[in-house]
């Protein structure tokens, strides 16, 4: 076999006359198991490489007994696709091979292809290729040649480049069938072959056609018993996409002041079922190190479908939450550094306001200062007819808990607990959210609503994923605009994810996803939202961190972003002006410091276009701490890295500034790769503390553009570790400090804080 697929790529490139380079597999599956169904199971070798994914699971689109693609090669009789996630990258020449045996005619057709879509199981209509659900893009038909018989090939779902009767009709024969896509012109080309020899002719593509999965697949077939799969193989030989370089200028308006990026911007969501487990543990170490990656202070919601299906004791047949795995969760939160604070779901659906404030008492007293608040209810739209059903529901629960929960407090101000809700759906926000801010005014203290891209659909695609969403815009400002006056801390997303339903596998849970989360929290906090929480948890494509219930599997990459985002400085996030803003998937946002520097984040999402940024972080501003977030490609499961290494599932990270570009007066230009982000942090120039002693009085000042900064002392030596601040320091250029006598050795530095 492998010295015909050997010859059969030699055939090939002489045939488009182009030197293609080493081959190198992307997938490689063997039919050589038992009667096992392949859905849900991994390909015998998966690459991250050109568009595939080293993860990539096989997905049964019909998953019906009938229609099962088996391990050992064989199939069931109805009408099925069988795909793995691909997208396919320019400058390859991409070969897709299968090898299958014929015993007998089968009665109807095989196929084989590229397709636009991977559409979930048993969701789509009619699962072929030949479909808009799985919409082949090119794509194959071929049985047996007797009569019907043939070979098929189609450069979109219907459109059909040519056919021939290669297969033979005598029993039994095995066949070698390819299909060739050359992405290395600017116009791509589609071909086929049989057993070396081209079926048809070349079909060149006059736009580049969308590709989500590659696989094989069976028309309803007369009979099965006759057709054995052998192998399938997808090589790319290439050199992969031609960088080019484009110049862009990123400038922050002076006379924009921003608005403050919460300090508590960040945050996960987890399940309330995810507390009934072993996963939130003191003893979870890997889980404890993750969580505390994110530097700035962050926010874990647990609440989600769940916490209608969960219950206190187990009241109505729910699942109980018990007292010992609140304690647990609380042993958790506590592990976590103090700047961790939790928002805590209370059953609405079933339950009663004793029950309630059952639970709410003994988690408020197990969290203590770690409790944000709570939350009752999610999604009420699904449980509720009516937004007046839900209220009438809501409201004795909430009236009984801000009554006997010690430690509520209706504006918070930071003395007690929060309540906050309604957590209604984004399609919601007329006939819950805005109603319900209005009428819960100043008893609900954080308006809550959830968010996702899109799904689940056909159309859950990285492109998609990576343009902006008008829609966001439009529910941001609608949550705000309607916390404003009646909701003292304002407005939080706090469950969201890219496509929903659990997420897209090759598009939620691969590097692209982290270059979207970017996009999508400063969206959220440029249009004055106070924080956003990442569902997940399990084995869901759009959880930050991947888990089988009990440990930790693998990280996703919304960490990467939540990660990048925590290690911008306390400011007003800022909208940047990039020129020139067409044609280029390139976005920037910036972060104005109280002392007017600005920290910038650069995210491009150019597969095949290095931006070349002038930007200015401030006239006081000498250099620029860069930290790159990088990955294989948009694809891509492994090889992530933020400043300069990957964040790995045991929590360990050693990343930081990779290196200090210089400036001029606060310009200064970075190159930045495709589908990378970069994040610049201002380094200004040192500067010398003046000092004046008059009689037991120490006066201590610095230039006024230091403002902000924290003057430090400590009695042992510069090289210590125990530097604490001066108090009221990070407000003023000026303290007077009484000398204390006979303290002869106090030391003082100025430190961003």
């Amino acid at each position: 076999m492998k010295a015909m697929r050997n010859l059969l790529l030699a055939g090939m490139i002489l045939l488009f006359c182009r030197s293609m380079g080493q081959a190198q597999l992307v997938y490689s599956n063997a039919f050589i198991g038992g009667a096992v169904n392949i859905n849900q199971t991994a390909p015998t070798m998966a690459n991250d490489f050109a568009g595939g994914i080293s993860s990539a699971l096989w997905n049964s689109v019909n998953n019906s007994a009938t229609s099962y693609l088996y391990k050992d090669g064989s199939i069931g009789a109805t009408a099925n696709s069988v795909l793995l996630p691909f997208a396919p990258e320019a400058g390859y020449v991409y070969t897709l091979t299968v090898s299958v045996t014929f015993t007998s005619d089968p009665g109807n057709w095989l196929a084989l292809g590229f397709a636009s879509y991977n559409p979930a199981s048993n969701t789509a209509p009619d699962p072929r290729f030949n479909i808009s659900y799985v919409n082949g893009n090119p794509w194959s038909l071929f049985r047996p040649g007797a009569g019907n018989g043939g070979v098929q090939l189609y450069y979109s779902r219907s459109g059909l480049v040519g056919s021939r009767a290669l297969i033979p009709a005598t029993f039994p024969n095995t066949n070698t069938i390819s299909i060739v896509l050359d992405t290395t012109g600017s116009n791509w080309i589609a071909s086929e072959f049989v057993n070396g020899t081209q079926v048809g002719t070349n079909y060149v593509y006059a736009t580049i056609p969308s590709i989500g999965s590659v696989g094989i697949g069976q028309t309803t077939l007369n009979s099965s018993t006759g057709i054995k799969w052998n192998y399938l193989t997808l090589e790319a030989a290439g050199t992969g996409p031609t960088v080019n370089t484009v110049n862009a200028a990123v400038n922050f308006s002076p006379a924009n002041t921003g608005l403050p990026l919460n300090p508590s911007f960040c945050g996960l969501g987890y399940e309330k079922k995810s507390l009934t487990g072993s996963f939130f543990t003191s003893n979870n170490v890997p889980l404890v190190k993750l969580f505390s990656i994110i530097s700035s202070p962050a926010v874990l919601r647990i609440g989600g479908g769940t916490v209608d299906t969960t219950g206190w004791g187990g009241i109505s047949n729910t699942i109980p939450i018990t007292a010992s795995e609140v304690d647990a969760f609380a042993g958790f939160i506590k592990t976590l550094p103090t700047n961790w604070s939790v928002i805590y779901g209370i059953n609405l659906e079933s339950n009663t306001p004793v029950n309630a404030v059952a639970e709410a008492t003994y988690a408020a007293k197990a969290l203590g200062p770690r409790l944000l608040g709570f939350e009752i209810g999610n999604e009420p739209e699904y449980g509720f007819s009516t937004y007046g059903a839900f209220l009438a529901r809501w409201r004795p629960l909430a009236a009984a808990m801000t009554n006997a929960v010690p430690g509520w407090a209706v504006t918070n101000g930071g003395n007690g607990w929060i309540l906050d809700g309604a957590d209604a759906g984004q399609g919601q926000l007329s006939a819950y959210t805005d109603p319900f801010a209005r009428d819960e005014s100043g008893v609900v203290s954080l308006l809550t609503q959830h968010y996702y891209r899109a799904g689940p659909s056909i159309n859950d695609t990285m492109q998609l994923l990576l343009q902006p969403d008008p829609f966001l815009v439009t529910l941001v400002n609608n949550i705000v605009g309607a916390a404003a006056g009646h909701c003292s801390l304002g407005a939080r997303i706090t469950e969201c994810a890219s496509y929903s339903a659990g997420g897209v596998q090759g598009v939620s849970d691969v590097y692209g996803a982290a270059l979207w989360s970017l996009d999508y929290m400063f969206t959220v906090a440029l249009n004055g939202g106070q924080g956003i929480n990442f569902h997940g948890g399990g084995q869901s494509p759009y959880s930050p961190i991947v888990d089988n219930g009990t440990a930790v599997q693998r990280v996703g990459p919304e960490l990467y972003g939540l990660k990048m985002v925590s290690l911008l400085p306390h400011g007003n996030v800022v909208p940047a002006t990039v020129t020139p803003a067409s044609n280029i998937n390139f976005t920037a946002y910036g972060v104005r410091r109280t002392d007017g520097t600005i920290s910038a984040l650069l995210n491009n999402k150019e597969t095949s276009n290095t931006v070349a940024v002038s930007v200015n972080l401030g006239p006081d501003v000498t250099g620029a701490r860069l930290i790159e977030l990088t990955g294989l490609s948009l694809y891509s499961t492994s090889g992530c890295t933020l400043g300069g290494a990957t964040i790995n599932p045991d929590g360990t990270w050693n990343g930081g500034g990779q290196e200090v570009l210089s400036a001029t007066n606060g310009q200064l230009t970075v190159y930045v790769p495709p589908i990378s982000a970069v994040l610049l942090n201002p380094v200004l120039a040192p500067t010398e503390i003046a000092f004046n002693v008059n009689g037991h009085q120490l006066t201590l000042s610095w230039p006024t553009n230091y403002v902000s900064w924290l003057l430090e002392s400590n009695s042992t030596g510069l090289a210590s570790t125990n530097w604490f601040p001066v108090s009221g320091s990070g407000n003023t250029n000026r303290a007077q400090i009484t000398i204390q006598p006979g303290q002869s050795n106090v030391f003082y530095r100025l430190s961003r804080p």
